[in-house]
């Protein structure tokens, strides 16, 4: 009994880091509340209030902002190797280049 009582507590205590943290640490605005009623809402209401924030506080994306929240002002983050064209054009050279080096020697 005691083992479920701590496991409990622990999970409780992990679900109310989690949402104080999420709520606290974020770069957008929460929907409905300020980040100081989210906190204590969080805290006050044991397991409801943290449910509630990943529900209806947590900020999501507008539907086709391509998944983020943040808007797109020209500049964009690193591309992975597999999706720069660049890189697959030298790539593709530098390949050709070893493949006819093979087949002079």
């Amino acid at each position: 009994m005691i083992r479920v009582l701590i496991f409990t507590f622990l999970a409780y205590l992990a679900l109310v880091i989690a949402s104080l943290s999420d709520c606290l640490g974020g770069e957008e605005e929460p929907r409905k509340f300020t980040r100081g009623s989210w906190a204590a809402i969080i805290l006050l209401i044991p397991i409801i209030g943290a449910v509630c924030w990943f529900v209806f506080g947590k900020h999501r994306p507008e539907p086709g902002t391509g998944g983020s929240a943040r808007p797109n002002n020209g500049s964009h983050g690193p591309i992975a190797p597999d999706d720069n064209p660049d890189f697959l054009r030298d790539l593709d050279k530098r390949l050709r280049d070893n493949d006819r080096n093979k087949n002079d020697e």
